[in-house]
């Protein structure tokens, strides 16, 4: 559920009246996992423009519940290392501090899930796909 949009887009809170307390899945986490592109479960409304999908900024949600995807085939999940855009991402075993590769990574998390670590990403550690791959378990 949307509570608040302060943290969110000038364009996002141009319609707060509209959007606080409505309902919807996060389709997709963006920008590091600081924003969520989320799609409201009610049908599109004209004072919307029409849209039903928005970027809110992920602190400005209260998140009832998380679906884990699928999770028998890649028990990886994403961490990252670098920062701007040297960022790397490296596939992270939970309950380590570091990839696969053994670089020092920052788990990326929602909640106490991760998203999959997935090797058609763009800048993912090449090293962590080989070794990902070679366990049978790379996607």
């Amino acid at each position: 559920m949307i509570v608040q949009l302060l943290h969110s887009h000038a364009r996002t809170r141009a319609y707060a009246s509209w959007l606080l307390g409505r309902h919807g899945t996060i389709v997709r986490l963006l920008r590091g996992g600081a924003f969520a592109l989320i799609e409201l479960d009610d049908e599109p409304s004209r004072f919307l423009g029409g849209a039903r999908r928005w970027h809110v900024y992920l602190d400005d949600l209260l998140v009832d519940a998380v679906e884990h995807p699928r999770e028998d085939h890649n028990p990886y999940g994403v961490g990252l290392s670098g920062a701007g855009r040297g960022v790397v991402r490296h596939a992270w075993p939970s309950g380590r501090r570091e990839g696969l590769c053994g670089a020092m990574v920052r788990p990326v998390l929602v909640g106490s899930w991760s998203p999959p670590f997935l090797s058609t990403l763009e800048n993912v550690c090449s090293i962590c796909v080989h070794i990902a791959e070679s366990d049978g378990t790379g996607s």
